[in-house]
């Protein structure tokens, strides 16, 4: 009777850890997802020193202030703006700057994204934040393109 108990509390215990485990594993699965702030609807400035003693400012898409964000073909907002101005100045595209992401914009993506080596997918987020270049300016006359 007791050696059957010990091995029901053993094998109670393993089925506990294996539950416990998939539960750590999904939760870990999670978090990059919740990394994101949410769907970019706003267009923010980022700031780099310039040799001059100014700045280069960049302009981004993002979710209030939070530059984590992602958007795809549909999204109409400031933050579409941001995007395809980046795109038109560092990728040579010939986008209508209208804040709305159409077929357009989602080729044109997709043509930087495969420029940068990156997944082709047409959609933006950190990847595409990350590895697309941005126009830097001090002034209008002044400007590169460059990663964050």
């Amino acid at each position: 009777m007791k050696k059957t108990r010990a091995l029901r509390s053993k094998a109670g215990i393993s089925a506990a850890t294996v539950l416990l485990s998939c539960a750590g594993i999904g939760l870990a699965t999670a978090t990059p997802a919740a990394a994101y702030a949410g769907y970019c609807n706003a267009e923010v400035t980022k700031k780099r020193p310039a040799a001059s003693g100014g700045s280069y400012k960049a302009y981004l898409p993002a979710h209030g202030s939070d530059v984590d964000c992602y958007m795809n073909q549909g999204a109409d907002s400031d933050a579409v703006e941001a995007l395809q101005k980046n795109l038109n100045w560092c990728y040579e595209r010939d986008l209508d700057v209208d804040g709305i992401f159409g077929d357009d914009t989602r080729k044109a993506l997709e043509y930087a994204q495969g420029r940068e080596r990156i997944g082709k997918d047409g959609k933006y987020g950190e990847q595409s934040r990350t590895h697309l270049r941005w126009r830097w300016y001090e002034n209008r006359n002044l400007w590169y393109c460059g990663r964050l």
